[in-house]
């Protein structure tokens, strides 16, 4: 099961047993309201104690179910936490990952560069796509090379090929946020809720 789908099943369940709970505990407070009303009119009608018998196996019915649906709310929430820590480890990753691609690229097209300057400032000639990349990087030492090169005119020469490949192109990264919802999930459906993974099958804990 991926986090995403078993984020999305924590908390559809979730919603259910707080309703629930919410329900329990209205019920608990009219049957306590009925319980005080009892007691007050048993003095003045003579009613038998019966009823607040009734009364009090209610409030402890009531009371156990609002237990029970508490623990199981903190259970739920714990495995909630324990995908959304998950899910944050992954575009934690991811991010860093991205970053530091993007460190070493940004250092090996420097070096590029850097060479480039390097050809040009004796003369050399150059592909125009490589001129163009120094230019982007850094117009300050573009210029001096090309200044440097005009002293340099009376030198033998060569003839480069370019330091990029024709065919090369930015690497696309996936979407850290996306990567980590389709993730396998460490920690299982909730309790007693059938979940259809992406792969069609139904499971749950």
């Amino acid at each position: 099961m991926k986090i995403g789908e078993a984020q999305k099943a924590y908390r559809e369940q979730l919603s259910f047993l707080r309703g629930q709970r919410s329900d329990y505990v209205k019920q608990r407070e009219e049957n306590r309201k009925k319980m005080e009303e009892a007691g007050k009119n048993s003095s003045s009608t003579g009613v038998t104690l019966e009823l607040s018998k009734q009364y009090l196996e209610r409030e402890k019915e009531l009371q156990e179910k609002i237990e029970e649906l508490s623990k199981q709310i903190k259970k739920d929430e714990k495995g909630l936490d324990a995908l959304i820590e998950q899910e944050v480890g992954i575009i934690n990753g991811e991010v860093s990952k991205q970053q530091a691609d993007a460190w070493k690229k940004y250092a090996e097209d420097m070096a590029k560069c850097l060479e480039i300057a390097r050809r040009l400032s004796r003369g050399d000639k150059v592909p125009l796509q490589d001129e163009k990349k120094l230019m982007d990087f850094n117009m300050e030492i573009y210029q001096m090379a090309k200044n440097m090169a005009t002293l340099n005119m009376d030198k033998e020469h060569k003839e480069w090929d370019s330091l990029w490949a024709e065919d090369e192109e930015e690497k696309e990264y996936a979407d850290p946020m996306e990567t980590a919802a389709n993730a396998e999930a460490a920690v299982g459906a909730p309790e007693g809720v059938a979940v259809e993974d992406s792969s069609g099958e139904t499971g749950s804990e």
